[in-house]
C-alpha cells in the first residue's frame, strides 16, 4: 500500500475530527446555522493547515525505526508481477463480494424482524466464507492491492444492518437522526449537553456542504469510517512494529474474527469507540509532539461525542505525554495520578448524574444486581443444534476465554521483549484502572434509567477496558501467524479455511440473533409502524398522547421528529414527549401497564391527565406477547379501534367524555 495514500487517509481523518470538534463546540455555544457552519469550517481548515505543515516538519526530524519487534529489517522489495493466478484471485474476490452485496440488497425488508439473519438466506454465509478465503489468497499473492480489498471486506461485514433494515436499525439511531435533522433546519436543539456534540456537528456540516441525504450521511458514518480508517491505521502501526507485510495484512483481516457489534450502526457511543481504537493504535507509534497532538485531537473529538470512550482516550493521551517526557523524576507520580483519575472519574460522573436526575417513573430499584457480563456467562460446549450453529456458538460462548488466552499470551511476549514493549504496559495500566472503575460504577443504581438499561453504562466501561488490551491481542496474533506460516502447505490451507469460518461465525454473532441458542428480542421499525403513526396523526382531532413500544416511537421520530411536547409537573416546567421514550418517560410506564397488566381505560385516562390532553392512543403490534388476549381486552376498553395493514398493528383510540 502506497504510504502517500495512507497519509491522505490520515489527513482526511484529522480534517473530519477537526470538523466534528469545532462543529460541536460552535453548536454548543452558538448554533449550526449558515454562519455557525462557516465558522466551524474556517476554524477546522485553518487548524488543519497548521497541523499539516507541523507534520511535515516533524517527519523531517523523526524517522521510523529501521528494525521491528520481530528483529528483521523492513522488507524493501516485493513481487510486483501480476500473472494469471493473481488476476483470477482478484476477479474471484470482487465477484464474490459483489454477489454478497447483491444478496443483502435483494433481501432488504421494511417488516418487523428481530435479526437480519431471518431474511438473509443461509447461502449468504457460503458466499461470504468463499469471499474471505479468496481475500486470504489475495493477501498472499496480491499484496499491493490487499489493503483496499480488506477495507472492502470490513465494509461488507459492518454494513449488513445498514442494508437489510430498510427503515433503519435500532432505536437510538432514530433519536440522533431526528436531532440532526432539526439542527440542520433551525440550527440548534435544546438542551445541548456536552456529549453527542461531535457527531451532531460532523453530520450536520457534511450535510450542509455536500447536500447528500442526511439519513445516509448518518447511517453510513460509523460503518464506512471504521472500514476505511481502521485497516489503514492498523497497517500504519503494524508496518512499524513488524516486518512481514503479508502477515501484517493477515493480522488486519483476522481481527474481524473478534466480533464487531459496536461498528455496525451509527450512534455517538459507537463513533467514539471507533476513535478510541484509533487512539490506542496510534499510541504504539507515537514518536514526536505532532503525533501526540494528533492523538490528543482524536481523544478530544471522542470526548465531545461520548465521554465513556472519550475520557479514557484523553487520559491515555496524557499518559503518552508523560511516557515520552524527559521529566523522569516526576513520571512515577504522574502515572499514579493519571491512573487514579481513570479509576474514579467515570464512577464520580455517573454518581453526580444519579443525584441530579429524576428516577425513571415507577422503576427505581436498589443498587446492585444490574451487571451482567455476557462475555463469560455462557462458556461451554453447545450440542443441541446442527453442526454449523453448534460451531458458531462453540466459538461465541467461549470467545471470552479465547480473548483471555490471547491477552495472556501477549503479556508474556511483551514481557519477553520488554525493552521494546515498554509502552505496552501503559495500556495495561489504563485497562486495569478502568476495570476497577467498572466495579465501582456497578454499585450505582442508575435509577434514572429503565431497569433493563441499568447495566449498559458499566458494561461500556468494561468494554473500554478490554479495548485497551488490543495491542496484546495483536502481538499474539502475529506470533501465532509466524508459527502457522512456518508449517507445510496443507497445514496453512487448513488454517486459512478455519480462519475464514471464524470470521463468518463472528459476522453472525455481531448482529442481533433469533435462533435456538439466543434471542435478541428487539424488533425493528416496520412499514406498518410508519402507517400506524401516520394514521394517528391524520385522524387525531385534539392534542393527544400515544402509548406504544419503542419501535413505534422511533417510527414517529422518523416521520415527525420532535413534533409535540407537553409541560407537566406542579410548576409546568417538565417537558413530556407525546410518544413514550423508554429512558425515563412516565408514558412508557403507562404503556407497560397496558401490555403487562391490562389495557384499561383507567390507565389511559391517568396518562392523559398527566399530559393534560383529551385524546389518547394505544398501539399494539401483532408480534407482542399475549397479543390475542391484549387485543380482545383493548377492544372492550377503547372508544374505537383501527387495524393497520391487515392487523399487523392495531391502534386503539381513547377519548374523554
Amino acid at each position: 500500500m502506497d504510504h502517500k495514500f495512507i497519509n491522505i487517509l490520515n489527513s482526511l481523518l484529522v480534517l473530519l475530527c477537526l470538523t466534528a470538534l469545532f462543529g460541536g463546540l460552535v453548536y454548543r455555544f452558538y448554533s449550526l446555522n449558515s454562519l455557525g457552519t462557516a465558522i466551524s469550517l474556517t476554524l477546522a481548515v485553518i487548524s488543519f493547515v497548521i497541523i499539516h505543515y507541523w507534520r511535515i516538519y516533524a517527519n523531517k526530524n523523526n524517522r521510523l525505526p529501521e528494525y521491528q519487534l520481530d528483529g528483521r529489517p523492513n522488507e524493501k522489495n516485493s513481487n510486483n508481477s501480476f500473472g494469471l493466478v493473481n488476476f483470477l484471485l482478484l476477479a474471484a474476490y470482487v465477484l464474490l463480494v459483489l454477489f454478497s452485496f447483491y444478496i443483502l440488497f435483494s433481501h432488504r425488508t421494511d417488516g418487523s424482524i428481530i435479526s437480519p439473519w431471518q431474511v438473509v438466506p443461509k447461502y449468504f454465509f457460503i458466499v461470504y466464507t468463499l469471499a474471505s478465503l479468496s481475500l486470504i489468497g489475495n493477501i498472499i499473492k496480491n499484496e499491493k492491492i490487499a489493503l483496499p480489498l480488506i477495507s472492502l471486506h470490513y465494509f461488507l461485514s459492518f454494513s449488513v444492518a445498514l442494508i437489510v433494515y430498510q427503515l433503519g436499525y435500532g432505536y437510538d439511531q432514530f433519536i440522533h437522526l431526528a436531532t440532526e435533522d432539526l439542527i440542520a433546519k433551525i440550527g440548534a436543539v435544546e438542551p445541548r449537553p456536552w456529549y453527542y456534540l461531535g457527531q451532531y456537528g460532523l453530520v450536520v456540516i457534511l450535510y450542509k456542504i455536500t447536500a447528500l441525504p442526511l439519513v445516509w450521511l448518518d447511517r453510513l458514518l460509523v460503518p464506512l469510517a471504521a472500514a476505511v480508517f481502521l485497516p489503514a491505521t492498523l497497517w500504519r502501526v503494524l508496518t512499524v512494529w513488524f516486518s512481514d507485510k503479508r502477515l501484517n495484512l493477515l493480522l488486519i483481516f483476522s481481527l474481524l474474527a473478534l466480533t464487531f457489534p459496536w461498528l455496525i450502526v451509527t450512534t455517538p457511543q459507537n463513533l467514539a469507540y471507533a476513535l478510541l481504537i484509533i487512539v490506542i493504535l496510534l499510541g504504539l507509534i507515537c514518536k514526536n509532539f505532532h503525533d501526540l497532538l494528533a492523538i490528543a485531537l482524536l481523544a478530544l473529538t471522542a470526548l465531545i461525542i461520548q465521554p465513556i470512550a472519550g475520557l479514557p482516550a484523553l487520559l491515555f493521551s496524557a499518559l503518552l505525554a508523560v511516557y515520552h517526557s524527559d521529566k523522569n523524576k516526576m513520571k512515577a507520580w504522574l502515572y499514579s495520578a493519571t491512573a487514579l483519575i481513570a479509576i474514579f472519574i467515570l464512577p464520580l460522573s455517573f454518581y453526580l448524574l444519579e443525584k441530579s436526575a429524576a428516577p425513571a417513573a415507577g422503576l427505581a430499584k436498589p443498587a446492585g444486581g444490574v451487571i451482567k457480563n455476557s462475555l463469560f456467562e455462557q462458556a461451554g460446549v453447545p450440542g443441541g443444534e446442527n453442526f454449523i450453529l453448534n460451531f458458531i456458538y462453540l466459538y461465541g460462548f467461549n470467545l471470552g476465554l479465547i480473548l483471555l488466552l490471547l491477552i495472556l499470551s501477549g503479556l508474556i511476549i511483551a514481557w519477553k521483549f520488554r525493552p521494546l514493549c515498554r509502552i505496552f504496559f501503559l495500556y495495561l495500566v489504563v485497562s486495569l484502572s478502568l476495570s476497577v472503575s467498572y466495579f465501582l460504577t456497578s454499585k450505582i443504581s442508575f435509577s434514572f434509567l429503565i431497569d433493563y438499561e441499568r447495566g449498559d453504562y458499566p458494561e461500556r466501561i468494561l468494554l473500554t477496558a478490554g479495548v485497551f488490551l488490543l495491542p496484546f491481542i495483536m502481538i499474539s496474533f502475529y506470533a501465532l501467524g509466524e508459527k502457522i506460516l512456518a508449517q507445510n502447505l496443507a497445514f496453512k490451507l487448513s488454517w486459512a479455511v478455519f480462519l475464514a469460518l471464524l470470521v463468518s461465525a463472528a459476522l453472525y454473532l455481531s448482529y442481533p440473533r433469533f435462533d435456538n441458542y439466543f434471542n435478541s428480542h428487539g424488533f425493528s421499525v416496520s412499514r406498518s409502524d410508519l402507517n400506524a403513526v401516520n394514521w394517528i396523526n391524520e385522524n387525531s382531532t385534539d392534542d393527544f398522547i400515544v402509548l406504544a413500544n419503542q419501535q413505534v416511537g422511533a417510527a414517529a421520530l422518523n416521520q415527525f421528529g420532535f413534533k409535540k411536547y407537553y409541560l407537566i409537573g406542579p410548576n409546568k416546567n417538565t417537558e413530556l414527549f407525546y410518544y413514550p421514550i423508554p429512558t425515563g418517560s412516565p408514558l412508557y410506564q403507562y404503556y407497560l401497564s397496558m401490555v403487562y397488566d391490562q389495557p384499561s381505560r383507567a390507565t389511559m385516562l391517568e396518562a392523559m391527565d398527566l399530559a393534560g390532553v383529551n385524546e389518547g392512543y394505544f398501539v399494539l403490534n401483532k408480534y407482542w406477547r399475549a397479543f390475542v388476549k391484549i387485543l380482545a381486552e383493548a377492544k372492550l376498553s377503547a372508544s374505537s379501534w383501527q387495524a393497520i395493514d391487515n392487523g399487523e398493528v392495531y391502534v386503539f383510540k381513547y377519548e374523554k367524555k
